[in-house]
């Protein structure tokens, strides 16, 4: 627990600092920890590191991210799929052992991972940083009122195949705490322009961000893998950490919030 605490305090100072200031600082930031989550997905489905599939989904991780470096590049985030999948389906064919699943995991956890942390950068760059920090805060809460909340009241099994500590009471909880910690945000530091609207804002956040992370379960179940990595002791892979993450500024992107 004492790892676990220090890693954390020292996690956030690293995180905060280049989150605070912004611009490039956190655009470096969000690719690094994007390719990070990358090598870690490799290492899940078993891709071989620095092989050609390897490179290619990478590559396509960057580009995709590319329109936070240079603006005006979005419109080649649709080329980069349609290449992405045209040879991680062909690859298929002229690699033995290279299975339709893998292929498929592989392309879905490039997209997934990539316009996760594309819209992570976006909604920083776009909304600034209130904004975004009130959706971090949303997020934390649903985590801690998941937690303390499933501990002592948890009877009903959420998912118990995939988390078998999740409960029904616990994912509420989460809900329910994170509204009210974004309502109480909203009625004093005022980082979204209604009350109606931090609460969808909050709702989406709070069920994208569990949803997200019984995903990264499912997946780990899946391959037979405990954590995403080993980066940050106490805590597994970035993967483990900012897998909600993913899911959240993905949900709010499509919804037209960033």
């Amino acid at each position: 627990m004492k790892e676990r605490i220090i890693t954390g305090i020292v996690l956030a100072v690293l995180f905060m600092i280049p989150f605070y200031f912004g611009g490039y600082w956190f655009t470096y930031l969000t690719i690094i920890l994007a390719m990070i989550a990358y090598y870690e997905l490799t290492t899940i489905i078993k891709i071989r590191l620095f092989g050609t599939k390897w490179f290619v989904g990478i590559i396509g991780v960057i580009l995709i991210l590319s329109p936070l470096l240079i603006p005006g590049l979005e419109q080649i985030q649709i080329k980069v799929l349609l290449i992405l999948v045209l040879f991680f389906i062909t690859s298929t064919v002229f690699n033995e052992g290279y299975s339709i699943e893998k292929a498929g995991t592989l392309l879905i956890g490039v997209l997934y991972i990539a316009f996760g942390f594309e819209s992570l950068g976006e909604a920083r760059i776009e909304k600034g940083m209130i904004w975004t920090f009130s959706v971090l805060l949303s997020i934390w809460a649903t985590d801690s009122g998941a937690y303390f909340v499933g501990k002592n009241f948890g009877k009903r099994k959420l998912a118990e195949r995939i988390s078998p500590n999740k409960t029904v009471e616990g994912s509420i909880g989460g809900v329910i705490i994170a509204l009210i910690v974004g309502i109480i945000l909203q009625l004093t530091i005022n980082p979204y322009e209604t009350l109606s609207g931090a609460i969808i804002i909050t709702l989406v956040v709070s069920v994208a961000g569990q949803v997200g992370d019984l995903v990264e379960s499912a997946l780990k179940r899946h391959f037979e893998v405990k954590d995403s990595g080993k980066l940050l002791p106490g805590h597994g892979g970035v993967l483990d950490r900012l897998d909600s993450w993913i899911f959240v500024f993905i949900g709010l992107k499509l919804i037209g919030m960033v």
